[in-house]
């Protein structure tokens, strides 16, 4: 019995000492993370080909689009499920030659070196602010991208 009540005090000790969740220092921000998937430049967008869409999972569950604008750079439409948009700067992807496989065709997307700036949108969105970093694969060769998403929304004194 002795051995049995010793067990399970060190199971509550260890439970009580791993970290809860991160969470925020503002009341007003949250965590966000998912997935997304897309393909890559297929859809013209006025004489430029260069536009993408596809589904995005988690969070921010909905779709989302992004315009290549060269030299790895892009600027993202995303749209919720319930029907915000979220605004974002252009965003660049930051790729090192170790980054880039097959002679370039397929990039490497590690964490840290894709970010996007969130710059308010409509809805929940409507004067929001915080970014988001990604980490997954673009193959530009067969135009598909798989990338996952974390990072922080803050709705600026609303919740």
């Amino acid at each position: 019995m002795k051995r049995f009540g010793f067990v399970l005090f060190l199971v509550f000790a260890l439970c009580a000492a791993v970290p809860a969740r991160a969470q925020s220092q503002n009341p007003h921000c949250q965590k966000v993370a998912g997935v997304l998937t897309t393909n890559i430049g297929t859809i013209p967008y006025g004489t430029t080909p260069g536009t993408n869409l596809g589904p995005v999972f988690g969070d921010l569950a909905g779709s989302v689009a992004a315009q290549y604008k060269g030299n790895f750079t892009f600027h993202h439409y995303w749209v919720t499920k319930s029907g915000d948009t979220i605004n974002f700067q252009d965003a660049t992807l930051n790729a090192e030659d170790e980054d880039l496989l097959d002679g370039g065709v397929v990039v490497a997307v590690r964490w840290g070196h894709y970010s996007s700036v969130i710059t308010g949108g409509t809805g929940k969105f409507q004067d929001a602010s915080g970014s988001l970093d990604y980490f997954g694969l673009a193959d530009f060769g067969a135009a598909t991208l798989v990338l996952r998403y974390r990072g922080e929304v803050c709705f600026n004194g609303r919740d």
